[in-house]
Parts: C-alpha cells; sequence; structure tokens
C-alpha cells in the first residue's frame, strides 16, 4: 500500500500555533507562526518553519511575559498578511493541525484571507477538539488546555517552553504522533471531520517581473524526543 497515515487519508501535516498580541481578533494581530511538517507512515518530523510577525503595535506587557515574544524580536518581522503568505507557501498541499484553531487562530488568519485584494486558496484543517470529543465521552466536562491534552497522552515534554508558537508546534506534533497508538483509531478515522477554509496565497507575479521568496526559518527540534 502507499505510504499514508490511517488517520483521516492524511499523507502530509503541519502542526501549527500562532501566538498574538491578544485573544480578541478584531482588535489584536500575530506576533509569531511556527509549524513542524510530519510525514510517512509515521507521521516522522520532516521540516520546519518559524517567523515572528510585526504586528503594528506595541505587544502588552502581559502577553510579553506570557510568549516571551518582545517588541525587539518583531520590530524587522514580515508584516501579518506577507507572513501568513510564507507560511502558506511553505505548507503547500499539506493539512494543517492545531488546538482550537477553528475559533481561535483561523479568526486571525480569516482577517486577512477575507480581504478584496488578497489572493487566497483552500487549506484543509483538523482540529484537536473535534478528536478529543470522539477519545473522550465525557471531554466537554473537563479541562481542554493543550497541557491537559497532552496530559491525558503522555505526550506531554517537559523541557518545552509553553505559549510559544514554536514549542507548541513540537507539542501538537508530539501529541499527534501519540493518537495513532490509540486503540479507538479507526473509530476517530469515520468521525472526526476535515474542514476546509481559506488563508492567503502568494500572488502570481506577472512575466517579466523577479519575485524573491523569503526563506522560512527552521528551528531545532532535534533535542525532542518524538
Amino acid at each position: 500500500m502507499p505510504s499514508f497515515h490511517p488517520l483521516l487519508g492524511v499523507r502530509e501535516l503541519v502542526a501549527f500555533d500562532l501566538e498574538t498580541t491578544g485573544l480578541r481578533y478584531k482588535q489584536e494581530e500575530i506576533t509569531q507562526i511556527a509549524g513542524v511538517r510530519l510525514g510517512g507512515a509515521n507521521m516522522t518530523v520532516a521540516d520546519s518553519f518559524s517567523t515572528y510577525v510585526n504586528p503594528g503595535k506595541s505587544i502588552p506587557l502581559e502577553i510579553q511575559q506570557l510568549t516571551r515574544v518582545r517588541d525587539e524580536h518583531v520590530k524587522n518581522a514580515p508584516k501579518p498578511l506577507k507572513a501568513l503568505q510564507n507560511f502558506s507557501q511553505w505548507v503547500g498541499d499539506a493539512t494543517l493541525f492545531g488546538h482550537d484553531v477553528y475559533r481561535f487562530d483561523f479568526n486571525f488568519i480569516r482577517k486577512y484571507s477575507r480581504r478584496e485584494d488578497v489572493e487566497t486558496r483552500t487549506i484543509r484543517f483538523i482540529d484537536t477538539m473535534d478528536i478529543f470529543e470522539v477519545m473522550w465521552p465525557d471531554f466537554s466536562r473537563l479541562r481542554n488546555t493543550l497541557d491537559d491534552i497532552a496530559e491525558r497522552l503522555s505526550a506531554g515534554l517537559s523541557s518545552m517552553r509553553r505559549h510559544d508558537a514554536k514549542s507548541d508546534a513540537i507539542l501538537l506534533a508530539h501529541v499527534y504522533q501519540r493518537i495513532q497508538d490509540h486503540p479507538d483509531l479507526e473509530k476517530l478515522c469515520s468521525r472526526v471531520p476535515v474542514h476546509e477554509e481559506e488563508i492567503p496565497a502568494v500572488a502570481v507575479l506577472a512575466p517579466k517581473k523577479s519575485f524573491r521568496v523569503q526563506e522560512p526559518k527552521r528551528f531545532d527540534y532535534s533535542a525532542y524526543s518524538f
């Protein structure tokens, strides 16, 4: 058989996370985007992406303390739309995987994908919330932070710094790999939905115009055991 992951027929997946200046997507902005690409029959790490994002505003002190993303980190970083376009190009045809991304991360992404002058493309994604509602029938009564879910799956990495897009993407990748060993994986395959959303795409430029794509920054995940 061709090499593919049994859950939902996903051949290539990107575990990803955003950090922002706050929770209210209409008033706040993205400060960091990171992703870990998983592929093959065992969903092993194949590649990674990380970038700071210039939100165009000062990051509140409490958010700087939580995420450790400072104003000096983002001042020369790409603006949100450009960062999302770079991320979209790097993701390619992979399916995205994230924690509660339908209600949080994609609210920030939708702000840019719904602008009239922005080219978009359709991308597939899987939300942790859908998976864990199937895995744990009493899910709605449990604490459902990424830490709580990782603990239930014994997927926590004690050395990881939380509320950092790079670290959270690594933890999400680890969570996804743990799901492969779940005894009810076959049930998950039939009951977990794959959603679709629009994401900003890199514009196709007219001929004779040169365009240099910014290389995504890789981050070191080799210190962690998957």
